[in-house]
């Protein structure tokens, strides 16, 4: 999941306005931060498909620290209480919120790959599969995102997030629906990096509507 993840975001921001709006931009997409330099560094697996884009096709083989319930829950904790020192308290406590209802929502479209421990021979790997189903997934996201946005952003930020998102969600349409094959050399490390440097493009220019047209 992608652009869904912010839908959290906002709607924190919305409850709690004091809050500054990047931490909650940068607690909700934590595991995604975390995990493409995990894969740089070695210490999380994953395989993609030589030709297929999609995303139901990546095999999540080993990424315990960024994607699992409990371990990646507790780097979350660690970060929210240098949110705390940093911010308040509040902004501390909805950053690990927003860090652990990213695994809440990978659990919905992910395959049984999400680990809950992350440690353990026995531990167990969740998730219901809707991007087995890349219609449905496609617009599941994109409905989380519209609605929740609609529904708790002010007026003058509406339309704005809503372009946003939906260009985000466009550019990212191919891992759901294969239009063009992968290229020839593709490698793990080459969509880790996009995904960082997606999510990192979308909290800075979320974070820039938000501050111009609210504050």
């Amino acid at each position: 999941m992608f652009i869904g993840h912010f839908a959290v975001a906002y709607l924190l921001l919305a409850l709690f306005p004091s809050v500054p709006p990047l931490v909650l931009l940068i607690g909700v997409s934590l595991p995604d931060l975390l995990w493409p330099i995990l894969v740089f560094c070695g210490v999380e697996k994953v395989e993609v498909d030589p030709v297929s884009p999609l995303v139901k096709d990546v095999s999540f083989l080993h990424y315990p620290y960024s994607h699992s319930l409990a371990i990646g829950g507790l780097i979350a904790c660690l970060l929210g209480g240098v949110v705390a020192y940093l911010f308040t308290p509040l902004a501390g406590a909805l950053f690990i919120a927003a860090a652990i209802s990213h695994w809440l929502l990978d659990l919905v479209m992910h395959k049984q790959d999400l680990p809950v421990l992350g440690f353990g021979s026995g531990d167990k790997k969740l998730g219901y599969g809707l991007w087995n189903n890349p219609r449905a997934a496609f617009a599941f996201e994109f409905l989380l995102y519209v609605v929740v946005t609609v529904i708790v952003m002010p007026i003058g930020l509406i339309v704005p997030l809503l372009i946003l998102g939906t260009v985000f969600h466009l550019l990212n349409a191919n891992s759901f629906f294969g239009f063009t094959p992968r290229r020839a050399g593709h490698s793990p490390k080459v969509d880790a990096a996009m995904a960082l440097i997606g999510f990192i493009a979308f909290i800075v220019l979320a974070n820039t509507v938000i501050l111009y047209a609210w504050f």
